[in-house]
């Protein structure tokens, strides 16, 4: 159960940051970055989602560090694996 209940959060949490990236002016999974209300909102939700099953896994302090962990993770190598994945396609918006 306290595996499932790390997974699933680790999920929500994985699921939140790449939302929130989507919502970035310089995303490149999308042709346009989503609007900002939907990308913090929905990022928001999900993360809540994600800090309160880790909070029945592991203590405040840890839960917290997790979901920042798994952020600053999926923030760093999004990026280099959308460089990777479509190159050329250095556009701003």
């Amino acid at each position: 159960m306290t595996l499932t209940l790390a997974l699933l959060a680790s999920a929500f949490a994985l699921a939140a940051s790449v939302v929130f990236y989507m919502g970035a002016p310089s995303q490149r999974i999308l042709e346009k970055r989503l609007a900002a209300p939907v990308s913090v909102g929905a990022g928001c939700g999900l993360s809540l989602l994600s800090l309160i099953l880790f909070l029945q896994v592991s203590g405040p302090a840890a839960s917290v560090f997790i979901l920042i962990t798994l952020f600053m993770s999926v923030w760093s190598a999004l990026p280099l694996l959308m460089a990777v994945l479509k190159p050329g396609r250095s556009r701003r918006t």
